[in-house]
């Protein structure tokens, strides 16, 4: 092939359930660098860096315990509250943060992932 050519990728309807999963596994170091850069990026640019992943759900932890536990005081039955507010917290503030992420870093690198053959 030469400089000129280049190699055409037809995609096709109907593939598989097991071969999406497949190649979406074969295509995992693209969704891990564009994830990685766009990390790079984002803490480079805050005064306090990686520590906001810490802070962020620390602070909502300690107002969703003052304005539920103590104010409301919604029932924990006898678990502390602020264990009960954590476990609830994290996988929200992960799936709400991964789907944010996501849809914003496929819409920012339209024109990389247009380039790439990636599943879907």
């Amino acid at each position: 092939m030469s400089a000129q050519q280049a190699e055409v990728v037809v995609v096709e309807p109907g593939v598989a359930d097991r071969e999406y999963w497949r190649e979406l596994y074969r295509k995992r170091e693209l969704l891990w660098f564009l994830v990685w850069r766009d990390t790079l990026v984002r803490y480079k640019q805050t005064a306090i860096g990686v520590a906001w992943v810490l802070i962020r759900p620390i602070f909502t932890l300690l107002i969703f315990t003052l304005v539920f536990g103590k104010i409301a005081q919604l029932p924990s039955m006898n678990a502390p509250y602020p264990l009960l507010v954590l476990s609830g917290l994290l996988p929200w503030l992960f799936f709400a943060t991964a789907v944010s992420d996501i849809s914003n870093g496929v819409i920012a690198n339209a024109a990389l992932v247009g380039k790439v053959y990636f599943p879907g």
